[in-house]
């Protein structure tokens, strides 16, 4: 691939990256935001503590696992 042809599809690759990240970034915190105004404050720190549970118990199944592997 001639680099003019890399430089091409990397700068729009990167072009649609950041713009798609900024659109689910933007329409994320508009959810969340509504979602707080009405659910209550309590509600969504409920929400973002059930995630870090969720992602902890992911955690230690997942070293558990691999743990165990080896014996296999």
């Amino acid at each position: 691939m001639h680099w003019w042809q890399f430089f091409i599809w990397n700068a729009a690759g990167g072009i649609c990256w950041a713009v798609l990240v900024g659109l689910v970034s933007y329409y994320l915190g508009r959810a969340a935001a509504e979602a707080i105004n009405r659910y209550g404050l309590i509600a969504g720190v409920a929400i973002v503590a059930l995630l870090v549970l969720g992602a902890l118990v992911f955690r230690f199944i997942r070293r558990r696992m691999m743990e165990a592997e080896p014996e296999a």
